[in-house]
């Protein structure tokens, strides 16, 4: 069986699910110490524009570059111009925001809240929820800007099995039955963790990386041909097993039967393109009487010295040019 560097990983994507207010409530609500005050019913409102935005020149009447389309947060300096203003203008400029069908509205930390009962109650026909915080401003949009992306993100499932390595999250893929699980079993047993068996969901994060994790009823779990299902917590301890990691390095384990169809110097750098982010791959052929295990291993350790700018096959041509070169002065 003859190795293709091209051959491409078995990936399929996933499609996401339409972003509202009440998937960002459920993603959100307990980190943000979100509740829902009016509006409960709009929960299925979706967010057309997954940003949060602050509307400080619409409540004061100015509406030429109202970005609607986004969640609406309200923070202590909003709610204080608000309070400055007499209650029928109050009502208006309440009302104009709801005119524009927002998806919904945030209200953060404000000592002098100038939410009348009458007002809510005007959200709560128009059926656009209304979230209420005691978290500040600033916090709201950190931690909720990341929650947006994370539901947005791309996604993509691919079949290997995911395992951190010293930090190094590296993804163990090739034909079923090339000994995948196996692998990382060993590595379980050299204190690494395991993230996901047989199929690894995928996202990008904020930073452009790769997260990597196990459905949710898969996470935990193995199987192994001939042992059937290990939950690997029970054998080898609650740290072996970790919800996530970042996808650095794929491992292609491979029946070759050329030996020149496999970089033996380490020069030639494979990249394969998953949603779009370059991910480095290398390829290790299986035989009878190799330790998988260590292989693997030094691999991670491998790609961790290379980014710290330490690569011995670099390292090994430059000693080569410049003992040639001082051979070549001799003559």
């Amino acid at each position: 069986m003859q190795y293709d560097p091209k051959r491409p990983l078995t990936i399929s994507n996933i499609t996401v699910s339409p972003l509202t207010v009440g998937r960002f409530l459920l993603s959100a609500r307990e980190v943000l110490g979100l509740e829902v005050i009016a509006g409960e019913r709009g929960l299925d409102r979706p967010i057309e524009e997954p940003v949060l935005y602050r509307p400080g020149l619409a409540i004061t009447g100015f509406y030429q570059y109202f970005a609607f389309r986004r969640l609406q947060v309200l923070g202590r300096a909003e709610c204080a111009y608000l309070q400055t203003l007499p209650p029928d203008v109050r009502k208006e400029r309440w009302m104009a925001l709801l005119k524009y069908n927002v998806p919904g509205i945030i209200l953060c930390k404000s000592e002098n809240d100038p939410w009348s009962w009458e007002t809510l109650k005007l959200a709560n026909d128009a059926g656009i929820p209304v979230l209420s915080t005691r978290r500040e401003t600033l916090e709201v949009f950190r931690v909720g800007s990341l929650h947006l992306h994370e539901l947005t993100a791309p996604r993509a499932s691919v079949h290997g099995t995911l395992v951190d390595i010293g930090g190094i999250g590296v993804l163990l893929e090739g034909p079923p039955g090339i000994g995948k699980s196996e692998t990382a079993l060993g590595l379980l047993r050299r204190g690494h963790a395991l993230i996901s068996d047989d199929i690894t969901l995928l996202s990008k994060d904020a930073h452009g990386g790769l997260r990597g994790t196990a459905p949710g009823q898969l996470r935990g779990f193995m199987e192994i041909r001939g042992l059937g299902l290990l939950h690997v917590a029970t054998l080898f301890g609650i740290a072996s097993v970790k919800p996530e990691a970042q996808m650095d390095l794929i491992v292609s384990l491979r029946l070759c039967s050329n030996e020149d169809d496999i970089d033996r110097i380490g020069s030639d750098i494979q990249t394969y393109e998953i949603l779009g982010v370059p991910v480095q791959r290398l390829t290790i052929p299986v035989a009878a009487g190799r330790d998988f295990v260590n292989v693997v291993e030094t691999a991670a350790a491998t790609f961790k010295m290379r980014h710290s700018h330490m690569d011995a096959a670099a390292i090994l041509d430059a000693q080569v040019i410049a003992h040639n070169q001082t051979a070549e002065q001799a003559k």
